[in-house]
């Protein structure tokens, strides 16, 4: 997670309205106590059949489970400012693309626990009467996400907390009291080098896992994944768009050294046409007008790369 906050604070009120049907709730550690890592046994050892986009391997497999990885959540501080943040060890033989936790209320929280929290919302975001109305309609919920890759034995850090499914910090540690873990998910690179999902439930402490399976690395087939070099990582996933006219990808586990030698490589081949240059982006045109850019996210260490085929 970056140690700068520049993510723009979204509405509670917004994010109530966007997910209202669809909110997910969890919960915090295993006993509720700040500091305090999570290391819940399942009760389930079940390996579900995982297909990947061409074949279902007719075997179990060794998948990741939520003992492997051993996470806490307390206060710290970042860039000088207090926040409420989530670490976690690596200890499974795996390497983990994605670790998200999402916290649900507590059953003990009592309404003047609430009510002072609602009150503390409200001071903090500058909300409305009618704003609050809609906000205290619903129970309190958090969730912290990292797509970091973070290999066995590796520690990720600073990993933000946030309100609800929205993009406001939590910075007040009473807060992540009142609630806690509900679902973990966890998304991982298979001996096959497929990444795989894996679902745990606090509560039931049940797994569940996601049928399908993609590649690791993807690439595309067409012509305009000749125009630019392949990203020197592990993980490269498709992004929104892949045929003749428009691809692009997301590349994992990169540092912002590795993003300014990879946008050094692409002026050699010749995007150096309307050029946009930034600390975290570049944009460029070749002589033919393909339109290349890329950008970097210090979030999750990782670079978005899209090419467009010139109009004609």
């Amino acid at each position: 997670m970056k140690n700068t906050v520049k993510k723009a604070l979204c509405t509670f009120i917004a994010v109530i309205a966007a997910v209202s049907s669809t909110m997910i709730f969890t919960g915090c550690s295993n006993n509720g106590e700040t500091g305090t890592s999570q290391n819940s046994t399942s009760n389930a050892d079940k390996s579900a059949s995982v297909a990947s986009e061409t074949e279902k391997p007719t075997q179990s497999k060794e998948t990741i489970k939520i003992e492997d990885i051993d996470w806490n959540v307390d206060e710290g501080i970042v860039s000088g400012k207090k926040y409420v943040l989530l670490n976690y060890t690596n200890n499974s033989k795996f390497l983990i693309n994605d670790f998200e936790i999402t916290f649900k209320q507590k059953n003990s929280v009592t309404n003047e626990q609430k009510e002072t929290f609602f009150s503390d919302v409200k001071k903090e975001f500058s909300f409305s009467d009618d704003d609050m109305k809609q906000l205290e309609g619903t129970d309190i919920s958090m969730h912290a996400e990292s797509n970091k890759l973070v290999d066995s034995g590796e520690i990720a850090k600073n990993i933000n907390c946030y309100y609800y499914q929205g993009y406001s910090y939590v910075t007040n540690i009473n807060h992540y009291n009142l609630v806690e873990p509900d679902i973990a998910t966890i998304k991982y690179v298979g001996d096959d080098q497929k990444i795989y999902t894996v679902y745990y439930d606090f509560s039931s402490k049940k797994y569940s896992e996601e049928e399908d399976a993609e590649d690791a690395y993807y690439w595309t087939t067409t012509e305009l994944g000749n125009k630019i070099p392949k990203p020197d990582v592990k993980i490269v996933k498709k992004y929104i768009s892949d045929d003749e006219d428009s691809f692009g990808v997301e590349a994992f586990g990169v540092s912002s050294d590795y993003f300014n030698s990879y946008a050094d490589k692409c002026k050699e081949l010749g995007f150096t046409e309307d050029v946009s240059e930034y600390d975290t982006l570049y944009s460029a045109k070749d002589k033919d007008g393909y339109d290349l850019s890329i950008s970097y996210s210090e979030d999750d260490d990782s670079m978005t790369i899209t090419i467009d085929a010139p109009n004609n």
